[in-house]
């Protein structure tokens, strides 16, 4: 029972490992309406984490603000509001950091 134990800890902790090096931490964001997602950032993209799926959306070009798109989906932030569209268990409009 202990090594299935030990197992399954460094299991987790190889995970949480890999995680980190596949992008940065995931940054929580809370919207009008109850709906929230998260992102992170790794290699001019964003990986979006919103509706029971994930998004990966590459930079994109913005007047202002840090836009990331892949053509049905956009992640849009500017002056710590953000919004998400095109994302499943949306509408994310008007978002927060936590």
């Amino acid at each position: 029972m202990k090594q299935l134990l030990v197992l399954a800890a460094v299991a987790a902790l190889a995970a949480c490992s890999a995680t980190q090096r596949a992008g940065g931490p995931r940054t929580d964001w809370r919207c009008d309406g109850g709906a929230a997602f998260s992102v992170r950032f790794a290699n001019d993209a964003a990986e979006v984490f919103a509706g029971g799926q994930v998004y990966t959306l590459p930079a994109a070009v913005s007047a202002s603000g840090a836009r990331y798109s892949n053509g049905a989906v956009e992640y849009w932030e500017h002056q710590g509001v953000a919004q998400l569209n095109g994302a499943a268990g949306g509408p994310y409009s008007n978002c927060r950091t936590n």
